[in-house]
């Protein structure tokens, strides 16, 4: 969904997306409530079964009562979820000065005059600078049409056929040659960050490469790297 106002563009998920999220949600999880008042008989009695104490609570509350609270905690969970979906949604705010991309708690921006070109691929938005550097890279899921329209509208440069650099990407290995000096050990810490599913640790330590003119991209559980330029 596009936005356009004089000064700026906002690339967006339409607002039905939202109104699903908040509704159908918190229905699904009521519904799934109130078939757990006929499955909790039944859940009590398998002891592999995860959360034994709250089940065997919740199968000795009043025959009256246990509809209601089944629906209710279903609902509350329900929308609990929904409203963590919509905080990973993913914006895009362009305008001639810059770009700033918002899912969640993370914010990130580039300036205009500092963006060579912009692509979307493997599910992410990339924006590079002119040195082939990453300003910005984040999960991607809306509509690449509207993304190139608002880019095109504030003058950036779009590639249609994504990353131009992607030939140039060599698998990581320890000790690997051609990498500028203190690189190996933060790939090295960023690989057991990565096999440990340390995810926050492993953005860290992709900006502490990017710091040395390293770009990173996994894959597999594998790290792909080039250099930018001098």
């Amino acid at each position: 969904m596009l936005i356009e106002e004089p000064d700026q563009t906002t690339v967006t998920d339409p607002k039905w997306v939202a109104k699903l999220l908040l509704v159908g949600v918190p229905v699904v999880g009521a519904l799934v409530g109130w078939g757990l008042v006929f499955a909790v008989a039944w859940i009590v009695g398998l002891p592999w079964f995860p959360f034994q104490g709250p089940m065997e609570l919740f199968n000795r509350l009043p025959d009256a009562v246990r509809p209601l609270v089944g629906i209710g905690l279903g609902a509350a969970v329900g929308l609990a979820l929904a409203f963590f979906a919509l905080n990973e949604l993913i914006t895009v705010i362009v305008d001639s000065k810059r770009i700033e991309t918002k899912r969640g708690e993370d914010v990130q921006t580039a300036e205009a005059v500092a963006v060579e070109s912009v692509f979307v691929a493997n599910k992410r938005m990339v924006a590079l600078g002119h040195q082939g550097e990453e300003l910005i890279r984040v999960e991607f899921d809306l509509e690449r049409d509207e993304l190139a329209k608002a880019l095109r509208r504030h003058g950036y440069t779009w590639l249609e056929g994504g990353d131009p650099f992607e030939s140039e990407y060599r698998l990581w290995v320890p000790d690997a040659e051609g990498l500028p000096a203190g690189a190996n050990p933060v790939f090295k810490a960023r690989q057991i960050a990565i096999e440990n599913s340390k995810n926050d640790d492993a953005a860290e330590l992709r900006e502490e490469l990017a710091k040395l003119g390293v770009v990173v991209r996994d894959k597999d559980k594998k790290q792909y790297w080039r250099t930018t330029a001098d």
